[in-house]
Order: structure tokens, then sequence, then C-alpha cells
């Protein structure tokens, strides 16, 4: 899109026009933003307290400055934003563009969520929850069309939890296709050296975790501080607390362990006997059966499940401990729905 096209479309958009030519996550992003009451043309940014000692800044900042290489002769800021979107740290190849973004109230400790100043790179990442990059005047706020944002997330990889995003800005007259890819590289070497630096503990939960999941089976895994999951996979489970507490409570004899919502999950301690070192929650992937469910069938698909589970998803080895072949095996896995 051309930048007198996008302008246009911005004016259009806040003038009551008809339909603005914008991309369409843009233009979803200006309806969002228009709906939360954000003003275009003032920036009303106010302070917040943010930890500026956090794993993300701690890591992540030695990484930008180990890898400013990638940014060499580009006029560039590389910025950290915690999980609320607050800037919690920032990196410019050259004065004069921190200058500029100050003006502008582009400074550590200002919020950019979507409903706080509308359109911008770190508040649709957050929104959608993926990479995105808004150029010029696709940014919501009058003040900022001057500049190109380029944000992804960056997860813990091990508890995968969003610690907060990455962002690239640059003036948008000089918005080229290595700005997201600069984002991408910064935010995959912060990864590997977050997973680097990760505790002997905090390893031997995500190497447990990481052994069923590659099954194919559903897993939480977990232990008194730390929860590891896949993303929306506990949208619908108690929380970390309240699992553990089950857990203890139950044993690290048990088998199965029965939750609110009808759910069973299968009980694979990390460390055979004892709960110390974690657990594994292996979760069926059919729903919980029903009162009319045939009997018969639920207990067959039971034993099945079982079987897979101990054998961590190895087909030839849970038919063998079936005492049945793998035609009958994967007859039966279709007919349950256990894929």
């Amino acid at each position: 899109m051309s930048s007198s096209g996008s302008m246009n479309a911005w004016e259009t958009f806040h003038s009551g026009g008809g339909d603005a030519m914008a991309r369409p996550e843009i233009r979803q992003s200006w309806i969002r933003s228009r709906e939360s009451g954000v003003d275009p043309e003032h920036l009303d940014l106010l302070p917040r307290e943010y930890n500026d000692d956090a794993s993300l800044v701690t890591v992540g900042s030695q990484v930008i400055s180990s890898c400013a290489d990638l940014l060499v002769g580009d006029t560039a800021s590389v910025a950290l934003f915690d999980d609320t979107g607050t800037l919690v740290w920032r990196w410019e190849t050259q004065p004069e563009l921190r200058r500029e973004l100050e003006r502008v109230s582009v400074v550590q400790g200002h919020q950019f969520v979507e409903d706080g100043v509308g359109t911008c790179g770190v508040g649709l990442s957050m929104a959608v929850h993926q990479p995105t990059v808004v150029v010029g005047t696709e940014h919501y706020k009058h003040a900022w069309h001057r500049f190109t944002c380029a944000t992804a997330p960056v997860v813990d990889p091990i508890t995968r939890r969003r610690l907060g995003a990455l962002n690239v800005c640059c003036l948008a007259e000089d918005t080229n296709r290595y700005v997201i890819a600069a984002v991408m590289a910064f935010t995959e070497r912060i990864r590997t050296a977050l997973r680097d630096v990760a505790t002997p503990r905090q390893r031997r939960l995500m190497d447990a975790h990481l052994r069923f999941r590659g099954e194919g089976l559903a897993v939480v895994t977990l232990d008194s501080e730390i929860m590891i999951t896949d993303d929306g996979f506990t949208d619908h489970l108690p929380d970390r607390a309240t699992l553990w507490a089950a857990l203890t409570e139950s044993g690290p004899a048990t088998t199965e362990l029965a939750l609110p919502n009808g759910r069973v999950a299968y009980s694979r301690p990390v460390t055979p006997g004892r709960f110390e070192d974690g657990c594994v929650l292996v979760f069926s992937s059919t729903a919980p059966p029903t009162p009319d469910d045939d009997p018969l069938g639920r207990a067959e698909a039971d034993v099945i499940r079982r079987a897979l589970i101990d054998c961590r998803g190895n087909k030839s080895a849970a038919a063998q401990q079936l005492g049945i072949s793998r035609g009958t095996l994967y007859q039966r896995i279709r007919r349950y729905k256990l894929d």
C-alpha cells in the first residue's frame, strides 16, 4: 500500500466516509480502537510502574546488545515490552531517533495496548497473538504516522507463558522486508537464551513435557511453582495451584485425577514414586463419556487409552501390550476417536 493510499484510508476512516481501503487486520484494529474511545489526535499516555529487573529485560537486553550487527547501517529502535504492553527497555542505533520517539511519548513506563493507544505494532500483536507490522499511517495515533513498527511476542520456552513483546521501529520511509526479519531473529535468539539460562528443574520439567507431547498426547506438566502448557489448552482447566493441590492430596501413587469439568487426567510423575520433581498430566483427546455411551465401548476405549499412555504413544508397543494386531488397534483408535 502506498503512503498516500494509507493516508487516504486513515482520513476516510476517521471522517466517517466510505470503506477505508486498509489491510483487513488494520481496519479491524481501527474499529476496535474507535470502539475503545481512543483519541487519534492526542497523545495522552500516562506512566505506570514496571519491572526492569525481569528475566525478559535481563536476557533480552544482553541478546539485543550482542546482536546489534543485525541493524548495522539502519536507523532503528529495538524495544522490549512486558506482558502488559509497557515499554521496559529500549536501544537505538542513533540518538536522534531516540529523541524523535521521545517527542511522541515512546518512552519507558508508557503502555502500548490497543484499547489504550489504538493501532500500533505492540497493541496489535498483543490483540492477535502473533507477529505484526504497522506501517506509517496505519497507526491509529496521527503522531506516529512517521514510523513503522514490527512486533513479535516473546514466549517463555519453559512455561509457554507470554513474557511480553519485542518491537523494532524505524522511519516509515525506511520500511523494508528486513524489519520483520530482524524482529523474528531477535525473538528467536532471546528464546534460545532464555532456554539456556533455565534451571535444571525447569529443564527437567520441559524434557518430560516434550517427551509425552511429542507422541501427540495432550499434556500439562507442573510442579509446586511452574506449569507448562500449550496455547489455549488450559482455558477450561483449574489453575496450577488447584491442580497441584489435588495431585499432592491424592499422592504420587495415583494414576488418575478426576477434574471438576468431568475430564480425567492420567498422572505420570517426572520421577517415579515422587512428586518433588513434578508431574505430567496426560489428557484424553476425546470429550468425557456421557451416560448414553456404550459402557463396553467406554471400557475398551479406556483400556486402549491407558496402553497408549503407558507406551508413550508407541502404537506397536501398545498393540503388543494389549495382545492385538496393529491393524485392530488402528481400527479401535478410529472407532473411539483416540487420535
